[in-house]
């Protein structure tokens, strides 16, 4: 795409912000967001150009491009997108944000199909009126035809006749501004000229209607006239008498009042509705329908005369008046999500639009309503959108924006609430629950319509006549009635007048049967709005008629089932697309057979591991000594040799070479790039023997193959175990400094036992009882004598992990019992000797903290007896072919089932990845891999952290969260979700599931329905 026109503003770095922008955290933050969208907009996005360029973001001023862009788009970039949206460029654009709204979530997601409108309609929300006249200057651009650009969500802000001035105005309006909003002089002022008289002329951005002529002082070169009659007056003059630039004072005179529109306070009366009151100013016969539309009464006056007023006449729509004029400030109907910021203006275009069957529009309008009602604190407003939108929701099979809404409307009767149940319970195939509850209701409310509508529609689909002729005579609902009827009688012919919901009942009915035409059907499908109906309508008919299934129509239903989040549609629509044949199943001579009975010439491969000690080939056998020199070598150039040219060529797989092989061609033809064999290195490597796992040394848990940086660590280790020295390890988290601890306990010699404590998992009153113990009655609850932890270690071992989370009444006392070697329990008098070898660990700088004041100096001088660091798993890259296959030989006995192979390349795979939790992590990811991992081989692919590399380092807990909650799934779905199953394979309490899918977010009846 072509670039943009050249547009000057503060954010292509022609001149200075003159209001930085302090709101927001920058990156992530909804409102930095929506500056840097403005930006984009005005670019090009309105026309889908989006500009790909390279962003900054500096505070105060707001984000900005580093340079202009050169090329644009269809689609915003995905990585902008996330930076935007998360806070990062590697994070995944999809992804809901925590905080974020129903409104903007599907905002996103409508940029990343390329459609901004959505976020501009935002800026209404998400901004005050006066936070949007201080981004006036922030945001605007000015082209070179002098011509103001504003993203639409400030547009209305100034003048539509002002927004086209002589070039060079816009710029100095913008710009030249002190923070005050007073425009800068520049230059030496016009001689001549009355000043004093002059000022109040030339302060105000523009003068009021009715002012009084320009002062014939001003030369005409200066002035600029508009078409109501008044004149512009050039800035740079009304610099000198400190006029008013284009900030909130300049144009906040002009923005239009009063109006909810643009974001300004309500008027009295429409503030008493919004309030939930009966408006004290209402228009002249307005009171009976306000009264009635507050009590939300079935029964409804005649609808009220129009008052004239943009606001009130909007609100009149929802009583069945006329859609008012277009008016300024309102954007006009039918045309999507907009920057206005009246509600009863969403209201009334969602009660269009779904008047219209434009579901999507509807739903779109009742979620800028509930926002703004809920912008204006507008409670039971709120509630009515938000039920409105749920309504239409469901409609559009839209689950996710359903649950959202239904959450936050109004409480429904309970037969609504029943029904609403069923109606769901239906939609996701659990027919026989809904079938009983629509029952259930139809004996006990006989007059509740939606029963018998519903066990109709039930019967249709399942052509149960009985049930049919059983409800028929209570259906109301003519169009429903007649089609009953038509149906009971037999008739081939369709009842005239039907709308395009029903002709798709009656079409799907005759469509199904053999040789039946099909294509009123699919006409009646493709305008049909209820995507339910639509959904379950097509499946049925792809399921029956294999012919009819297309690409095109596949691909609709799969974007309704998902939408729906309906895991029994996707399970069928699954089965609908024709599966190619498996090559998995094939064996691996075989394939590579095939593939060298199409040669022309001959072909040989060299396979079998370390050194390829096996051939398989075709043809005539290589010269002497070719193979042995591809072996050694890996690659043979091109040589001509007894009628051949032969090429040797090494076959990778999985990142290690897993063979090669010699090609030979005839020298009299070009080079066939179609025979290249690289596709079939998975086959070759298949035939390798794979690499057993070898268990670790029982002797030592420390794991290492002897290299540096852990061979001197474990030098040293054994160096000062026999000692009495305290010992200090520090290291990152998951590096092993408990295994260090452990390792050293078991070479020093002393007979007593090992006695570990977390210093960061208890409160300073409870650690320093378990530390110290305490003697009966010292606190309440102490009902006998307890031995600390450092009289455990008696003889032995103490591990302090987490040292430098130790608070500095317990660092005292800590270092009381290392000066004397002596320990008193809490609330004894007695102190008791102790021989303890003490050992503690921490990942924090505890120099820097000593430093600080937040850790002793003293004590940490005690520890230091000798200080051990355990390095990084980054640092030990080299170790992994080493490492990898002890660790899944130790992660298989943990999980209780045999080890597997590791395939070819796994152990150089893994070791690029950052490893930020680093040994720990790397542990449970060989769980996750463990356990999706079959007979064969663990292999790359078992391992998502290879398919999608997480660039920003997760946190420890998130890490453990993340594998709780795959490790439980996955043993569920083992199981069958058979609860108790799963308790005894991870040696849990039954209880303990549903407790542990609870604190982990796991919704276990939806999980089940989708791996069913």
């Amino acid at each position: 795409m072509t670039p943009a026109p050249s547009l000057r503003a503060c954010w292509l770095g022609h001149w200075r912000a003159p209001w930085p922008m302090t709101r927001g955290r920058r990156w992530g933050d909804r409102a930095w967001a929506l500056a840097a969208l403005g930006q984009a907009w005005v670019l090009g996005g309105r026309d889908r150009r989006w500009p790909v360029a390279e962003w900054i973001g500096q505070r105060p001023y707001p984000p900005r491009l580093a340079a202009a862009p050169e090329a644009f788009e269809a689609r915003p970039p995905e990585a902008w997108v996330a930076l935007l949206r998360h806070g990062s460029a590697q994070a995944d654009p999809s992804r809901r944000g925590a905080r974020e709204t129903e409104l903007e979530g599907a905002s996103w997601e409508a940029l990343l199909a390329g459609e901004g409108a959505p976020w501009m309609a935002l800026g209404t929300v998400i901004l005050d009126l006066p936070t949007r006249l201080a981004w006036v200057p922030l945001l605007g651009a000015v082209a070179p035809d002098g011509g103001l650009r504003l993203p639409p969500f400030l547009e209305d802000l100034v003048p539509q006749d002002l927004r086209t001035l002589p070039p060079g105005w816009w710029e100095i309006l913008l710009s030249g501004m002190d923070p005050e909003g007073r425009l800068l002089p520049v230059g030496d002022p016009p001689a001549g000229l009355p000043w004093g008289a002059l000022r109040p002329f030339l302060e105000p951005f523009l003068p009021a209607h009715g002012d009084p002529t320009v002062p014939p002082e001003i030369p005409q070169a200066w002035l600029h006239p508009l078409a109501d009659g008044r004149v512009v007056v050039h800035p740079g003059l009304r610099a000198w008498a400190r006029g008013w630039g284009a900030g909130p004072r300049g144009l906040g005179t002009m923005v239009p009042a009063p109006g909810l529109a643009l974001g300004q306070e309500p008027e009295a009366g429409v503030a008493d509705l919004l309030s939930g009151r009966l408006p004290r100013t209402a228009p002249p016969g307005w009171e009976a329908a306000l009264r009635a539309d507050l009590e939300e009464r079935v029964e409804r006056p005649a609808c009220p005369a129009s008052a004239g007023h943009p606001v009130w006449d909007r609100i009149r729509v929802r009583w069945g008046g006329e859609l008012p004029e277009a008016v300024p400030t309102y954007p006009p109907w039918a045309s999507g999500p907009a920057p206005c910021a009246d509600p009863f203006h969403w209201m009334a275009e969602g009660l269009r639009a779904h008047h219209a069957n434009d579901l999507l529009a509807a739903l779109w309008a009742f979620r800028l309503a509930h926002a703004h009602f809920h912008r204006l604190d507008a409670a039971d407003w709120e509630e009515r959108a938000a039920s409105n939108a749920a309504q239409v929701a469901i409609t559009w099979a839209d689950m996710a924006a359903y649950r959202f809404y239904r959450a936050l409307a109004k409480d429904r009767t309970e037969h609504h609430r029943r029904n609403e149940e069923a109606f769901v319970a239906a939609l996701y195939g659990e027919v026989p629950k809904a079938e009983a509850i629509w029952r259930r209701l139809a004996r006990e409310i006989p007059k509740f319509q939606a029963s018998w509508i519903n066990l109709a529609d039930l019967a249709l689909s399942a052509n149960d006549l009985d049930t049919l002729r059983e409800v028929a005579p209570r259906i109301q609902h003519e169009e429903f009635r007649a089609l009953v009827d038509a149906v009971l009688a037999g008739s081939d012919v369709e009842p005239p007048g039907l709308s395009t919901q029903f002709q798709v009942r009656w079409r799907l009915r005759e469509a199904l049967r053999p040789g039946a035409p099909t294509g009123g059907f699919w006409d009646a499908w493709e305008a049909c709005v209820e995507q339910w109906l639509r959904l379950e309508g097509g499946l049925l008919m792809l399921e029956a008629r294999p012919e009819e299934r297309t690409g095109g129509r596949l691909v609709a239903l799969q974007a309704i089932a998902v939408r729906a989040e309906s895991a029994h549609h996707l399970a069928r629509l699954e089965q609908l697309w024709p599966r190619p044949p498996s090559l998995q199943e094939a064996e691996p001579r075989t394939v590579l057979q095939a593939w060298m009975e199409g040669r022309p010439g001959p072909v040989w491969f060299l396979h079998g591991g370390s050194g390829w000690p096996s051939t398989i080939g075709r043809g005539p056998k290589p010269p002497l000594g070719l193979i042995t020199r591809l072996r050694a070598e890996g690659a043979v150039a091109p040589l001509e040799a007894e009628g051949w040219v032969w090429r040797g060529l090494p076959l990778a797989w999985e990142g290690e070479t897993v063979g090669a092989c010699l090609l030979g061609e005839s020298p009299d033809r070009p080079p066939d790039p179609a025979g290249d064999p690289g596709l079939l290195a998975p086959w070759l490597a298949r035939l390798n023997p794979t690499l057993p796992v070898s268990p670790p040394d029982a002797s030592a848990d420390l794991l290492h193959d002897g290299s540096e940086p852990m061979a001197a660590l474990v030098r040293d280790l054994a160096r000062v175990a026999p000692s009495p020295l305290p010992v200090l390890i520090l290291g990152p988290t998951g590096s092993g400094k408990e295994v260090a601890a452990r390792e050293i306990h078991r070479l020093s010699g002393r007979r007593g036992p090992w006695v570990p404590v977390n210093c960061s998992a208890l409160a300073e009153s409870l650690l320093e009882s378990e530390l110290f113990g305490h003697v009966k009655g010292a606190f309440t609850g102490a009902d006998r004598e307890r031995r600390g932890a450092i009289e455990q270690a008696e003889g032995g071992t103490l591990f302090l992990d987490e040292i430098a989370d130790v608070s500095p009444r317990v660092q005292s006392l800590l270092l009381r019992v290392l000066q004397e070697r002596e320990v008193r329990r809490v609330g004894g008098e007695k102190a008791t000797a102790v021989d303890v070898r003490f050992v503690a660990a921490t990942h924090k700088s505890v120099e820097a903290l000593a430093a600080s004041g937040a850790f002793r100096q003293d004590l940490l001088f005690r520890l230091k007896g000798t200080v051990l660091r355990m390095p990084a798993l980054a640092e030990r890259r080299h170790e992994f072919a080493y490492l990898l296959p002890r660790l899944v030989g130790q992660a298989a006995k943990g999980l209780g089932r045999p080890a597997p192979s590791l395939s070819a390349g796994l152990a150089d795979a893994l070791a690029r990845l950052p490893w930020p939790g680093n040994v720990r992590e790397l542990r449970h990811a060989l769980d996750r891999a463990l356990l999706r991992c079959g007979e064969g081989p663990l292999k790359p692919s078992h391992f998502p952290e290879l398919e999608t590399p997480d660039l920003a380092p997760r946190r420890w807990a998130e890490a453990t969260h993340a594998f709780q909650r795959d490790l439980l799934l996955e043993t569920l779905r083992r199981h069958g979700f058979n609860a108790a199953a799963a308790a005894d394979a991870l040696g849990l309490a039954r209880p303990a599931i549903y407790l542990t899918a609870k604190r982990l977010g796991i919704d276990l009846t939806a999980e089940r329905l989708r791996a069913t």
